[in-house]
Protein backbone atom coordinates (compact mmCIF):
# COMPACT_ATOMS: atom_id res chain seq x y z
CA UNK A 1 0.00 0.00 0.00
CA UNK A 2 1.44 3.33 -1.01
CA UNK A 3 1.46 6.52 1.01
CA UNK A 4 1.71 10.17 0.06
CA UNK A 5 4.65 12.12 1.40
CA UNK A 6 4.42 15.64 2.76
CA UNK A 7 6.05 17.82 0.14
CA UNK A 8 7.10 21.44 0.68
CA UNK A 9 8.01 23.54 -2.35
CA UNK A 10 10.43 26.23 -1.16
CA UNK A 11 10.63 29.77 -2.47
CA UNK A 12 13.97 31.24 -3.47
CA UNK A 13 16.04 30.45 -0.42
CA UNK A 14 19.32 29.31 1.04
CA UNK A 15 18.29 25.83 -0.11
CA UNK A 16 20.22 26.38 -3.33
CA UNK A 17 23.43 27.06 -1.42
CA UNK A 18 25.81 24.20 -0.54
CA UNK A 19 25.98 23.77 3.23
CA UNK A 20 29.71 24.35 3.28
CA UNK A 21 29.13 27.99 2.27
CA UNK A 22 27.35 28.55 5.58
CA UNK A 23 30.76 28.23 7.28
CA UNK A 24 31.32 31.83 6.22
CA UNK A 25 28.08 33.59 7.21
CA UNK A 26 27.10 36.93 5.76
CA UNK A 27 25.83 39.76 7.97
CA UNK A 28 24.05 42.75 6.43
CA UNK A 29 24.03 45.95 8.52
CA UNK A 30 21.59 48.64 7.40
CA UNK A 31 21.63 52.06 9.07
CA UNK A 32 21.56 55.59 7.62
CA UNK A 33 24.03 56.72 10.30
CA UNK A 34 27.67 55.95 9.65
CA UNK A 35 28.60 55.58 13.35
CA UNK A 36 26.48 52.51 14.13
CA UNK A 37 27.45 50.91 10.79
CA UNK A 38 31.14 51.28 11.47
CA UNK A 39 30.78 50.08 15.07
CA UNK A 40 28.92 46.92 14.06
CA UNK A 41 31.49 46.10 11.39
CA UNK A 42 34.22 46.24 14.03
CA UNK A 43 32.18 44.07 16.40
CA UNK A 44 31.39 41.31 13.87
CA UNK A 45 34.25 41.44 11.34
CA UNK A 46 35.96 38.34 12.77
CA UNK A 47 32.80 36.21 12.70
CA UNK A 48 30.97 37.38 9.57
CA UNK A 49 31.49 38.70 6.12
CA UNK A 50 29.94 42.08 6.95
CA UNK A 51 28.05 44.04 4.28
CA UNK A 52 27.18 47.69 5.02
CA UNK A 53 24.28 49.66 3.56
CA UNK A 54 23.26 53.26 4.28
CA UNK A 55 19.75 52.92 2.86
CA UNK A 56 17.06 50.34 2.22
CA UNK A 57 17.57 50.56 -1.53
CA UNK A 58 21.28 49.87 -1.19
CA UNK A 59 20.58 46.98 1.22
CA UNK A 60 18.18 45.26 -1.20
CA UNK A 61 20.66 45.66 -4.04
CA UNK A 62 23.28 43.88 -1.94
CA UNK A 63 20.80 41.15 -0.99
CA UNK A 64 19.99 40.60 -4.66
CA UNK A 65 23.68 39.99 -5.36
CA UNK A 66 24.77 38.16 -2.20
CA UNK A 67 23.26 35.58 0.07
CA UNK A 68 22.48 37.19 3.45
CA UNK A 69 22.25 34.98 6.54
CA UNK A 70 21.54 37.61 9.19
CA UNK A 71 20.53 41.26 8.85
CA UNK A 72 20.64 44.01 11.47
CA UNK A 73 18.26 46.82 10.50
CA UNK A 74 17.61 50.25 11.96
CA UNK A 75 13.85 50.76 12.00
CA UNK A 76 13.76 54.53 11.44
CA UNK A 77 15.68 55.53 8.30
CA UNK A 78 15.23 58.09 5.53
CA UNK A 79 13.50 56.67 2.49
CA UNK A 80 12.60 53.03 3.09
CA UNK A 81 12.00 52.21 6.74
CA UNK A 82 13.55 49.20 8.41
CA UNK A 83 10.15 47.50 8.38
CA UNK A 84 9.91 47.97 4.61
CA UNK A 85 13.42 46.55 4.18
CA UNK A 86 12.50 43.61 6.41
CA UNK A 87 9.45 42.85 4.25
CA UNK A 88 11.51 42.90 1.04
CA UNK A 89 14.36 40.82 2.50
CA UNK A 90 11.84 38.16 3.54
CA UNK A 91 10.41 38.24 0.03
CA UNK A 92 13.86 37.55 -1.39
CA UNK A 93 14.68 34.86 1.17
CA UNK A 94 12.09 33.78 3.72
CA UNK A 95 14.74 32.16 5.92
CA UNK A 96 16.92 35.25 6.41
CA UNK A 97 17.10 36.16 10.10
CA UNK A 98 16.57 39.83 10.98
CA UNK A 99 17.31 41.81 14.14
CA UNK A 100 15.70 45.24 14.43
CA UNK A 101 17.35 48.22 16.15
CA UNK A 102 15.83 51.55 17.12
CA UNK A 103 16.60 54.55 19.29
CA UNK A 104 12.90 55.03 20.03
CA UNK A 105 10.32 52.99 21.91
CA UNK A 106 7.80 52.41 19.15
CA UNK A 107 5.68 49.51 20.37
CA UNK A 108 3.40 49.23 17.34
CA UNK A 109 6.36 49.37 14.96
CA UNK A 110 8.07 46.63 16.94
CA UNK A 111 4.97 44.47 16.80
CA UNK A 112 4.73 44.98 13.07
CA UNK A 113 8.37 43.99 12.63
CA UNK A 114 7.85 40.81 14.66
CA UNK A 115 4.73 39.93 12.68
CA UNK A 116 6.76 40.23 9.48
CA UNK A 117 9.33 37.76 10.80
CA UNK A 118 11.93 39.78 12.67
CA UNK A 119 13.79 37.56 15.10
CA UNK A 120 14.45 40.13 17.85
CA UNK A 121 13.98 43.81 18.67
CA UNK A 122 16.72 45.74 20.51
CA UNK A 123 17.04 49.36 21.53
CA UNK A 124 19.86 51.79 20.81
CA UNK A 125 22.35 52.33 22.23
CA UNK A 126 22.75 48.57 21.94
CA UNK A 127 24.57 46.42 24.45
CA UNK A 128 27.37 44.59 22.60
CA UNK A 129 27.00 41.39 24.64
CA UNK A 130 23.24 41.25 24.07
CA UNK A 131 23.60 41.99 20.37
CA UNK A 132 26.28 39.32 19.94
CA UNK A 133 24.04 36.78 21.68
CA UNK A 134 21.05 37.76 19.55
CA UNK A 135 23.10 37.47 16.36
CA UNK A 136 24.44 34.07 17.39
CA UNK A 137 20.91 32.81 18.02
CA UNK A 138 19.78 34.19 14.68
CA UNK A 139 22.59 32.41 12.85
CA UNK A 140 21.83 29.12 14.60
CA UNK A 141 18.21 29.48 13.55
CA UNK A 142 19.26 30.28 9.99
CA UNK A 143 21.42 27.18 9.78
CA UNK A 144 18.73 24.98 11.31
CA UNK A 145 16.22 26.28 8.78
CA UNK A 146 18.65 25.58 5.97
CA UNK A 147 19.38 22.04 7.12
CA UNK A 148 15.71 21.14 7.57
CA UNK A 149 14.49 22.71 4.35
CA UNK A 150 17.36 21.15 2.45
CA UNK A 151 16.61 17.73 3.94
CA UNK A 152 12.93 18.07 3.09
CA UNK A 153 13.73 19.01 -0.49
CA UNK A 154 16.19 16.13 -0.88
CA UNK A 155 13.59 13.73 0.51
CA UNK A 156 11.01 14.96 -1.99
CA UNK A 157 13.49 14.52 -4.82
CA UNK A 158 14.43 11.05 -3.60
CA UNK A 159 10.81 9.96 -3.45
CA UNK A 160 10.26 11.25 -6.96
CA UNK A 161 13.32 9.35 -8.19
CA UNK A 162 12.17 6.17 -6.45
CA UNK A 163 8.73 6.45 -7.99
CA UNK A 164 10.33 6.87 -11.41
CA UNK A 165 12.37 3.67 -10.95
CA UNK A 166 9.24 1.66 -10.16
CA UNK A 167 8.79 0.84 -13.86
CA UNK A 168 12.24 -0.72 -14.19
CA UNK A 169 11.53 -4.11 -12.66
CA UNK A 170 10.07 -6.08 -9.75
CA UNK A 171 12.98 -5.46 -7.38
CA UNK A 172 12.90 -1.72 -7.98
CA UNK A 173 9.15 -1.70 -7.41
CA UNK A 174 9.56 -3.44 -4.07
CA UNK A 175 12.30 -1.02 -3.03
CA UNK A 176 10.03 1.92 -3.84
CA UNK A 177 7.17 0.39 -1.92
CA UNK A 178 9.13 -0.47 1.20
CA UNK A 179 11.08 2.78 1.35
CA UNK A 180 8.03 4.96 0.84
CA UNK A 181 6.57 4.36 4.32
CA UNK A 182 9.68 5.32 6.32
CA UNK A 183 10.35 8.20 3.92
CA UNK A 184 6.84 9.49 4.55
CA UNK A 185 7.47 9.41 8.30
CA UNK A 186 10.83 11.14 7.83
CA UNK A 187 9.14 13.84 5.76
CA UNK A 188 6.57 14.28 8.51
CA UNK A 189 9.26 14.68 11.15
CA UNK A 190 11.20 17.15 9.01
CA UNK A 191 8.06 19.20 8.35
CA UNK A 192 7.27 19.23 12.08
CA UNK A 193 10.81 20.32 12.93
CA UNK A 194 10.68 22.94 10.21
CA UNK A 195 7.57 24.47 11.78
CA UNK A 196 9.14 24.38 15.23
CA UNK A 197 12.24 26.15 13.98
CA UNK A 198 10.19 28.79 12.16
CA UNK A 199 8.06 29.48 15.23
CA UNK A 200 10.83 29.50 17.80
CA UNK A 201 12.56 32.75 18.66
CA UNK A 202 15.32 30.78 20.36
CA UNK A 203 16.35 27.15 20.52
CA UNK A 204 17.21 26.18 24.07
CA UNK A 205 16.10 24.13 27.06
CA UNK A 206 13.27 21.63 26.57
CA UNK A 207 12.59 22.91 23.07
CA UNK A 208 16.15 22.18 21.98
CA UNK A 209 16.10 18.74 23.61
CA UNK A 210 12.81 17.92 21.88
CA UNK A 211 14.31 18.89 18.55
CA UNK A 212 17.42 16.77 19.15
CA UNK A 213 15.19 13.83 19.99
CA UNK A 214 13.17 14.28 16.83
CA UNK A 215 16.31 14.54 14.72
CA UNK A 216 17.56 11.29 16.29
CA UNK A 217 14.32 9.63 15.21
CA UNK A 218 14.82 10.93 11.68
CA UNK A 219 18.31 9.44 11.63
CA UNK A 220 16.92 6.09 12.82
CA UNK A 221 14.43 5.99 9.98
CA UNK A 222 17.12 6.95 7.47
CA UNK A 223 19.13 3.97 8.70
CA UNK A 224 16.05 1.81 8.20
CA UNK A 225 15.81 3.00 4.60
CA UNK A 226 19.48 2.23 4.04
CA UNK A 227 19.05 -1.25 5.49
CA UNK A 228 16.14 -1.97 3.17
CA UNK A 229 18.19 -0.74 0.20
CA UNK A 230 21.20 -2.88 1.13
CA UNK A 231 19.07 -6.00 1.37
CA UNK A 232 17.78 -5.48 -2.14
CA UNK A 233 21.10 -4.48 -3.67
CA UNK A 234 23.03 -7.46 -2.30
CA UNK A 235 22.57 -10.89 -3.80
CA UNK A 236 19.74 -12.94 -2.28
CA UNK A 237 21.11 -15.20 0.43
CA UNK A 238 20.30 -18.90 0.52
CA UNK A 239 18.39 -20.16 3.55
CA UNK A 240 18.71 -16.70 5.06
CA UNK A 241 15.97 -17.34 7.61
CA UNK A 242 17.74 -20.29 9.29
CA UNK A 243 20.13 -18.17 11.32
CA UNK A 244 17.91 -15.14 11.76
CA UNK A 245 16.58 -14.15 15.18
CA UNK A 246 14.37 -11.14 15.83
CA UNK A 247 12.74 -9.97 19.04
CA UNK A 248 9.12 -9.20 18.20
CA UNK A 249 8.83 -6.48 20.82
CA UNK A 250 11.75 -4.52 19.32
CA UNK A 251 10.08 -4.59 15.91
CA UNK A 252 6.77 -3.45 17.42
CA UNK A 253 8.54 -0.49 19.03
CA UNK A 254 10.02 0.46 15.64
CA UNK A 255 6.62 0.02 14.04
CA UNK A 256 4.96 2.37 16.51
CA UNK A 257 7.68 4.93 15.88
CA UNK A 258 7.16 4.69 12.13
CA UNK A 259 3.39 5.03 12.37
CA UNK A 260 3.27 7.69 15.10
CA UNK A 261 3.60 10.50 12.53
CA UNK A 262 2.07 8.63 9.59
CA UNK A 263 -0.61 10.73 7.80
CA UNK A 264 -3.12 7.85 7.94
CA UNK A 265 -2.71 7.53 11.70
CA UNK A 266 -3.89 11.06 12.46
CA UNK A 267 -7.59 10.37 13.07
CA UNK A 268 -7.42 6.68 13.92
CA UNK A 269 -6.70 4.69 17.09
CA UNK A 270 -3.52 2.61 16.86
CA UNK A 271 -3.00 0.12 19.70
CA UNK A 272 -0.11 -2.26 20.38
CA UNK A 273 -0.65 -3.97 23.77
CA UNK A 274 2.47 -4.76 25.77
CA UNK A 275 3.65 -8.32 25.23
CA UNK A 276 3.31 -10.75 28.12
CA UNK A 277 6.82 -12.11 27.59
CA UNK A 278 9.78 -12.21 25.21
CA UNK A 279 8.87 -13.51 21.76
CA UNK A 280 11.59 -14.24 19.21
CA UNK A 281 10.98 -15.36 15.62
CA UNK A 282 13.28 -16.95 13.05
CA UNK A 283 13.06 -14.09 10.60
CA UNK A 284 15.11 -11.07 9.63
CA UNK A 285 14.09 -8.00 11.63
CA UNK A 286 13.82 -5.69 8.62
CA UNK A 287 11.68 -8.27 6.81
CA UNK A 288 9.34 -8.60 9.80
CA UNK A 289 9.07 -4.83 10.06
CA UNK A 290 8.22 -4.64 6.36
CA UNK A 291 5.48 -7.26 6.79
CA UNK A 292 3.88 -5.53 9.76
CA UNK A 293 4.31 -2.06 8.27
CA UNK A 294 2.47 -3.14 5.12
CA UNK A 295 -0.34 -4.76 7.08
CA UNK A 296 -0.67 -1.89 9.56
CA UNK A 297 -0.65 0.75 6.82
CA UNK A 298 -3.37 -1.16 4.95
CA UNK A 299 -5.36 -1.36 8.17
CA UNK A 300 -5.05 2.38 8.79
CA UNK A 301 -6.34 2.97 5.26
CA UNK A 302 -9.22 0.51 5.66
CA UNK A 303 -11.80 3.26 6.04
CA UNK A 304 -12.08 7.01 5.61
CA UNK A 305 -13.93 7.23 8.91
CA UNK A 306 -11.96 7.09 12.19
CA UNK A 307 -11.38 3.48 13.16
CA UNK A 308 -9.25 1.25 15.39
CA UNK A 309 -6.17 -0.76 14.45
CA UNK A 310 -4.67 -3.22 16.93
CA UNK A 311 -1.60 -5.44 16.71
CA UNK A 312 -1.23 -8.40 19.08
CA UNK A 313 1.34 -11.18 19.37
CA UNK A 314 1.30 -14.47 21.21
CA UNK A 315 3.36 -17.65 21.51
CA UNK A 316 1.86 -20.94 20.33
CA UNK A 317 3.46 -24.06 21.85
CA UNK A 318 4.26 -27.17 19.76
CA UNK A 319 1.23 -29.23 18.93
CA UNK A 320 -1.22 -26.34 18.82
CA UNK A 321 -3.30 -26.65 15.66
CA UNK A 322 -3.37 -23.61 13.42
CA UNK A 323 -6.67 -23.22 11.54
CA UNK A 324 -6.10 -23.88 7.86
CA UNK A 325 -9.50 -22.93 6.56
CA UNK A 326 -10.48 -23.29 2.95
CA UNK A 327 -10.17 -20.25 0.75
CA UNK A 328 -13.50 -18.48 0.37
CA UNK A 329 -15.07 -15.08 -0.19
CA UNK A 330 -14.13 -14.07 3.35
CA UNK A 331 -10.91 -16.03 4.06
CA UNK A 332 -7.54 -16.83 2.53
CA UNK A 333 -4.84 -19.05 4.04
CA UNK A 334 -1.49 -18.60 2.32
CA UNK A 335 1.21 -21.33 2.46
CA UNK A 336 -0.99 -24.33 3.18
CA UNK A 337 1.40 -26.68 1.35
CA UNK A 338 4.71 -25.41 2.78
CA UNK A 339 3.74 -24.46 6.34
CA UNK A 340 4.98 -26.70 9.13
CA UNK A 341 3.45 -26.79 12.62
CA UNK A 342 5.99 -29.15 14.18
CA UNK A 343 7.79 -26.56 16.32
CA UNK A 344 6.67 -23.63 18.46
CA UNK A 345 5.15 -20.69 16.61
CA UNK A 346 4.53 -17.00 17.10
CA UNK A 347 1.22 -15.55 15.90
CA UNK A 348 1.05 -11.81 15.16
CA UNK A 349 -2.35 -10.36 14.29
CA UNK A 350 -3.19 -7.00 12.72
CA UNK A 351 -6.90 -6.25 13.05
CA UNK A 352 -9.05 -3.27 12.16
CA UNK A 353 -12.73 -2.39 12.38
CA UNK A 354 -12.77 -0.68 9.00
CA UNK A 355 -14.84 -1.43 5.92
CA UNK A 356 -13.68 -5.00 5.32
CA UNK A 357 -12.92 -6.48 1.90
CA UNK A 358 -15.46 -7.47 -0.75
CA UNK A 359 -15.13 -11.01 -2.20
CA UNK A 360 -13.51 -9.85 -5.45
CA UNK A 361 -10.71 -8.20 -3.44
CA UNK A 362 -10.25 -11.20 -1.12
CA UNK A 363 -9.73 -13.51 -4.09
CA UNK A 364 -6.93 -11.33 -5.51
CA UNK A 365 -5.50 -9.88 -2.30
CA UNK A 366 -2.14 -11.69 -2.41
CA UNK A 367 -1.68 -11.47 -6.17
CA UNK A 368 1.22 -9.35 -7.39
CA UNK A 369 0.66 -6.81 -8.77
CA UNK A 370 -2.80 -6.02 -7.43
CA UNK A 371 -4.12 -2.80 -5.93
CA UNK A 372 -7.47 -1.21 -5.22
CA UNK A 373 -5.99 2.27 -5.53
CA UNK A 374 -6.54 4.49 -8.58
CA UNK A 375 -3.98 4.29 -11.38
CA UNK A 376 -0.71 5.90 -10.39
CA UNK A 377 -1.40 5.76 -6.63
CA UNK A 378 -0.24 2.22 -5.89
CA UNK A 379 2.16 -0.39 -7.24
CA UNK A 380 0.14 -3.36 -5.97
CA UNK A 381 3.07 -5.12 -4.28
CA UNK A 382 2.08 -4.71 -0.61
CA UNK A 383 0.36 -8.01 0.21
CA UNK A 384 2.35 -9.82 -2.45
CA UNK A 385 5.50 -8.69 -0.66
CA UNK A 386 4.02 -9.82 2.68
CA UNK A 387 3.30 -13.27 1.25
CA UNK A 388 6.80 -13.68 -0.21
CA UNK A 389 8.59 -12.57 2.95
CA UNK A 390 6.49 -14.76 5.26
CA UNK A 391 6.83 -17.81 3.00
CA UNK A 392 10.61 -17.37 2.78
CA UNK A 393 10.72 -17.51 6.60
CA UNK A 394 8.69 -20.74 6.66
CA UNK A 395 5.54 -19.04 7.91
CA UNK A 396 1.94 -18.55 6.82
CA UNK A 397 -0.68 -15.80 6.58
CA UNK A 398 -4.38 -16.13 7.44
CA UNK A 399 -6.74 -13.44 6.18
CA UNK A 400 -10.26 -13.07 7.52
CA UNK A 401 -12.58 -10.22 6.62
CA UNK A 402 -16.18 -9.13 7.09
CA UNK A 403 -17.71 -6.44 4.90
CA UNK A 404 -18.64 -3.47 7.06
CA UNK A 405 -17.00 -4.93 10.17
CA UNK A 406 -13.26 -5.13 9.56
CA UNK A 407 -10.32 -7.37 8.69
CA UNK A 408 -7.79 -9.54 10.54
CA UNK A 409 -4.43 -10.65 9.15
CA UNK A 410 -2.63 -13.25 11.28
CA UNK A 411 0.99 -14.04 10.49
CA UNK A 412 2.37 -17.36 11.78
CA UNK A 413 6.16 -17.57 12.07
CA UNK A 414 8.56 -20.18 13.47
CA UNK A 415 9.65 -19.25 16.96
CA UNK A 416 13.34 -19.02 17.81
CA UNK A 417 14.80 -19.72 21.26
CA UNK A 418 15.01 -16.70 23.56
CA UNK A 419 18.67 -15.91 24.23
CA UNK A 420 19.68 -16.60 27.83
CA UNK A 421 21.30 -13.89 29.91
CA UNK A 422 25.06 -14.18 29.99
Amino acid sequence: METTALIVTPSRSVLDIPSKTLEKPVLLVVDDEEGPRASLKVVFKNDFDVLLASSGKEALALAEERRVDVAILDILMHGMSGVDVLRELKRLDEDVEVIMLTAYETLETARQALRLGAREYLNKPFDITMLRAATTRALEKRRASFDLRSAHTRLAELQQELTTTATRGDSATNVVHDLNNPLTVISGFVELLNRQVQNAATLQGEELEHMKNSIARVHAQVQRCLEISRRYLTSRRKDSSKDERTAVNEVLVDLQELLRKHPNAANNTFVVPELAGSLVVAMNGTDLLRVLLNLATNALQASERPHRVEITAEALPPGVSVPQCGNSDTERFVARETFSQEGPLVAISVRDDGNGMPPEVVRKAFNEPFTTKPTGQGHGVGLGSVKNLVLSAGGAVWLRTWVGRGTVFTVYLPAAPVASAS
